[in-house]
């Protein structure tokens, strides 16, 4: 019988109880340790996996910082797609420019606000009247 008062909790009577044990049985001390963890290891994961949801999203939250995981909650209703593997994205040289502000821009993906903004202007009507053919001018390099 383990060396606790009656009132204790049951987590402080864990070390006399493995004490205890060790005491009894003919294994070593990391053997056992391997064991039980081995063992509570198959516990743990066959309640979370069971009875995850039943959590309160507070109780999920306290689960979640103990082990480390992020904030976000995983999502295990919908299947995860998994997204081809792109090489890291490099910094392209400028394609486009500004004349008198000097932004520039690449050409991919939306204009800049500064590019849209020049359209509209006397500036870009004077440069269109020479250049019927591009959209903005061409980054001089």
């Amino acid at each position: 019988m383990p060396r606790t008062s009656p009132g204790a909790p049951a987590a402080s009577s864990l070390p006399v109880a493995l004490d205890d044990l060790l005491a009894r049985s003919n294994m070593d001390d990391p053997a056992l340790l391997r064991a039980a963890t081995r063992e509570a290891y198959d516990r743990v994961t066959l309640l979370l996996k069971a009875c995850y949801q039943d959590f309160s999203p507070e109780q999920q939250a306290r689960i979640r910082a103990i082990i480390g995981a992020d904030a976000a909650p995983a999502r295990t209703a919908l299947p995860k797609r998994v997204k081809a593997s792109r090489p890291p994205r490099e910094d392209l040289p400028p394609r486009f420019w500004l004349p008198y502000s000097g932004e520039t821009w690449t050409g991919r993906g939306r204009p800049p606000k500064a590019f849209i903004a020049w359209e509209g202007t006397v500036a870009h009507t004077e440069w269109k009247k020479h250049h019927p053919d591009e959209r903005f001018p061409t980054y001089p390099g």
